[in-house]
């Protein structure tokens, strides 16, 4: 076949997958356009990307689930491929074949090994044809199903025919619950990919969750990268994954690979994919679905193989030949993967969208992380929740596991709640650690690890209160005369008062030598307090003997937040901010000008030209020393003018908006 040469890439995604790519594009040279909604615009993958598209709209079936808006934008920005990333329409054979019928290439498989594999029924009579094994199934209408379930024995599993990432997916106990889950799962079916076919399959239970990498060129040539294991799931979706797996052995190993390129050489297939597998406890396999694209889960394969799959992706889609064979390929160590998630481990892991004021990632030398953020971002509610993926590799699984667990030690979200102290409690488990991971894992273990990660107690409380007293007398006596005086902060006979989970505590400090603390707790003595450090990074101290990291983040509002184990707490100081303290009380014009009391960069602009405002109305949101300040308008009136733009760093006493009050016009105007 002839070759084609990429110049300029369009990627139909966002977020870390979105920065993934172009990571890869940078390194072999290749110009990439990122189409972002407007939130997003700001985002790290759209100041990576060589050129971004805004959509006016964030709305999904306007943006990254519109085909031909995508195919729009890549041609008017003259890219010659898209790269689809995973999710979205990256399994679309519609949208794949549309990339290629304007003339531009589709870095994947071939539309038609997408529209084979997608159709799950479709799929697995194409296995059964090459020789994979599959779990006994019924398919047909609902009353066809209904009266032929006796050929399969209970529990079933209910599934989507066009479906994939778990959604619509139910377990059938016995025949009574049957039809309506059939009902149920038809009708989300239709809602979610636009196909109500659904199909029952015996249910395998407790098996692991085990895939194999495979990849491809357009000459014939197909190989595998050998094994994940992603058995650690919640709502059916993968948050723990590790490549190799812990339980597959050489002689398994052989029957799953063999398996995965025999259902690839059925179909011809050639780019990246993944064969996924359900195994039992006797080792026995069969075959689960086929993903026709790169995989969330994907860096640890690039882990222990040292392969770049996206590089890979691209070459093979320009017409390249793989330029190694299966025999070239070595598995090297170990590397478990983690998924970040903004939600909320103790309410079944629902979703937490909203606002993250402070992130600090590990240490590369320890970890590799994806995400699409380096600073405060929204996480908006209608996109996927993942935040980031933290990755380790080690010579052993134990070390591997190891290391994951310092990164994600080190790892600190502050503003909405994260899965983290989920994670890390995983990680901790003897389950884990001795490779007995099944599909099962999160509710075997559900009850312990609820327990484990809950944030309650007087050790907790006591471990806030201390990293208050030490963020009030650190940043207090580093900015006594500028910031921290203007504020407003209090001290009552060396006492402060704070609101931690609807309690008032009374802070003292009854000894302070160097860099040592001895205080109380509304009247009683506590351990002694050892600073370590105090940045904007975080404080580290030592209280009852043990090492305690916080990171920290003031907020406008006067709240302190604090993190550590991976959870988010707001403490409430005996003060709040003045809207008056922002204005110099000498300047004639501080009831109608907006200035900034110190340099800083704004973050938010609440007020708009033309816009009627009341006393106390936010206007601009300025930070500084990782305080969010909220500069409000000291009087009613209009909005003459904004003076700033988004993320603009400003210097203090600069004009950033004025107010026209009412009554000041008509003086002037008499």
């Amino acid at each position: 076949m002839s070759q084609r040469h990429i110049h300029k890439i369009l990627i139909a995604n966002r977020g870390e997958i979105a920065s993934r790519i172009i990571s890869t594009a940078k390194k072999m040279g290749i110009s990439t356009v990122l189409p972002v909604t407007e939130d997003e615009a700001g985002s790290l993958p759209a100041r990576q990307a060589d050129e971004i598209f805004i959509f006016d709209t964030s709305n999904l079936s306007d943006t990254y689930l519109n085909a031909q808006k995508l195919i729009d934008v890549a041609i008017k920005h003259q890219a010659d491929a898209i790269h689809p990333g995973y999710g979205f329409l990256s399994e679309n054979a519609e949208f794949a074949s549309a990339v290629e019928h304007a003339g531009l290439t589709w870095i994947g498989p071939a539309p038609l090994s997408v529209a084979q594999m997608g159709n799950k029924l479709e799929a697995r009579k194409i296995a059964e044809k090459a020789g994979v094994r599959v779990t006994k199934a019924l398919s047909g209408t609902i009353e066809e199903i209904l009266n032929n379930q006796a050929k399969l024995h209970y529990p079933l599993l209910i599934k989507a025919a066009a479906g994939g990432g778990g959604k619509g997916m139910k377990i059938a106990q016995n025949g009574s619950e049957l039809r309506s889950m059939l009902e149920d799962t038809s009708r989300e079916a239709l809602n979610y990919f636009g196909n109500a076919t659904v199909f029952v399959e015996e249910y395998i239970e407790n098996p692991r969750h085990i895939e194999v990498q495979v990849l491809g060129d357009q000459h014939g040539h197909i190989l595998h990268l050998f094994e994940r294991e992603c058995s650690i799931q919640r709502r059916y979706q993968k948050i723990i994954e590790e490549a190799p797996s812990p339980f597959v052995k050489p002689e398994l190993r052989e029957k799953l690979t063999s398996d995965a390129l025999k259902l690839c050489k059925e179909i011809n297939y050639y780019n990246a994919g993944t064969v996924e597998f359900l195994v039992d406890d006797r080792g026995n396999h069969f075959f689960l679905e086929m993903n026709t694209r790169l995989q969330v889960e994907h860096p640890v394969t690039e882990a222990i193989t040292g392969i770049d799959l996206v590089e890979e992706q691209i070459k093979t889609a320009m017409g390249l030949p793989l330029s190694f064979t299966n025999a070239d390929v070595i598995m090297n160590g170990h590397a478990v993967e983690t998924r970040i998630y903004a939600e909320n481990a103790l309410n079944d892991f629902s979703p937490e969208p909203g606002t993250i004021n402070f992130i600090r990632w590990p240490e590369k030398r320890i970890a590799r992380t994806d995400t699409f953020f380096d600073s405060s971002t929204e996480i908006q509610p209608h996109f996927d929740p993942m935040l980031a993926k933290i990755t380790a590799w080690g010579h052993s699984r134990e070390m591997a596991i190891k290391k994951l667990t310092a990164s994600l030690e080190q790892t600190t979200i502050l503003g909405v709640t994260t899965n983290l102290p989920y994670l890390r409690e995983v990680l901790k488990t003897k389950a884990f650690n001795s490779g007995e991971t099944t599909t099962q894992f999160t509710t075997l273990h559900k009850e312990a690890l609820k327990r484990a990660i809950h944030p309650n107690g007087t050790d907790k409380t006591n471990l806030l209160l201390a990293g208050y007293l030490i963020w009030v007398l650190n940043f207090r006596d580093q900015n006594a005369d500028n910031l921290f005086s203007r504020l407003g902060h209090r001290r009552w006979n060396g006492h402060y008062n704070v609101r931690f989970s609807e309690e008032t505590f009374s802070l003292a400090v009854t000894k302070k030598m160097d860099k040592t603390l001895q205080w109380s707790v509304n009247g009683q003595p506590m351990d002694e307090i050892r600073l370590l450090s105090f940045e904007e990074s975080g404080m580290k101290f030592i209280i009852r003997n043990q090492e305690q990291i916080l990171s920290w983040y003031s907020l406008a509002s006067g709240e302190l937040m604090l993190g550590t184990g991976g959870y988010t707490y707001r403490l409430k100081p005996g003060f709040m901010l003045s809207a008056k303290s922002h204005l110099p009380e000498s300047n004639p014009d501080a009831e109608t000008d907006i200035v900034a009391p110190i340099p800083g960069k704004i973050t938010s602009i609440p007020g708009h030209k033309g816009g009627t405002v009341e006393k106390g109305s936010p206007i601009v949101v300025l930070e500084a020393m990782k305080m969010e300040n909220t500069l409000s308008a000291i009087t009613g009136g209009v909005i003459e003018e904004i003076l700033v733009s988004l993320n603009e760093q400003v210097k203090a006493g600069q004009l950033l908006a004025r107010i026209q009050v009412p009554q000041l016009v008509q003086s002037h105007q008499k």
